[in-house]
């Protein structure tokens, strides 16, 4: 056998060896990759669930990577600074906008402490229209679900103009500026929402069923006070109570 030949022998086997190593491996690599990875337990700061085209739909985090509003498609860092935010999940739409979310917190205060927790479903590229929400400042708390109507127009121009305000020093005259800011837009139908219901327990200590009216004026409450009394009152658009359950004693 010639030099030549044996050499095409060794090409051949050499070839035949690597090709069938690769017909075995490759179906195993593409297995391994298939699986879905399995943990016991990890630590994360923050994990994103996105759509295929990395559209973020929720992201699970602690408070210090909260991710900032997201209205019309643009972010806007206006979460900073609330002191409030806690950790939790927060949800967005089909189009990346935020939609809602549910957040914790709770820390010991130089005066005590200050805990709260809050489940929000928020209008189309609008604020929460539904919420669910415990405050508590050094055990005087309040508990309860709040529905709300919101102007059908964005809240797109708020924020744009709250990030100016955001922008300037802190301090009185900030604070000042921004909620006159927020009056004015409330009046112009711009910002803010009417709480129509709210059912839940106040501060001191009374089970409280509130209706109000299209302005957010209270118009009938019905109440179990700290001391076991029940009433029912409803009231004109000045907030008189014009009829009392039970009637006063004579």
């Amino acid at each position: 056998m010639s030099e030549n030949t044996d050499n095409s022998l060794r090409f051949l086997k050499a070839y035949a060896y690597i090709a069938t190593t690769v017909i075995v491996v490759l179906p195993i690599v593409a297995y391994l990759q298939m699986r879905r990875t399995h943990f016991t337990e990890i630590d994360v700061q923050r994990i994103n669930v996105v759509e295929p085209n990395g559209t973020l739909r929720l992201a699970i985090t602690n408070h210090a990577r909260m991710p900032d509003p997201v209205i019309e498609g643009k972010s806007y860092p206006l979460r900073s600074g609330t002191g409030g935010a806690g950790a939790g999940l927060i949800f967005f739409n089909d189009e990346g906008n935020e939609n809602g979310g549910l957040t914790f917190t709770g820390r010991k205060t130089p005066k005590g402490y200050s805990a709260g927790a809050g489940l929000s479903l928020d209008q189309y590229n609008q604020d929460e229209t539904v919420t669910l929400s415990y405050d508590d400042e050094n055990g005087e708390n309040a508990a309860g679900l709040n529905i709300l109507d919101r102007p059908p127009t964005s809240i797109k121009q708020f924020a744009e103009s709250a990030m100016v305000f955001h922008a300037l020093p802190d301090g009185p005259d900030k604070d000042k500026r921004l909620q006159e800011f927020k009056v004015r837009m409330a009046k112009e139908g711009n910002y803010g929402g009417a709480t129509r219901l709210y059912a839940g327990k106040g501060s001191d200590k009374e089970a409280l069923v509130q209706l109000s009216d299209r302005r957010g004026r209270k118009r009938i409450r019905m109440m179990v006070d700290s001391t076991g009394t029940p009433s029912l009152e409803f009231l004109d658009s000045t907030g008189h109570v014009t009829y009392h359950l039970p009637a006063a004693q004579k």
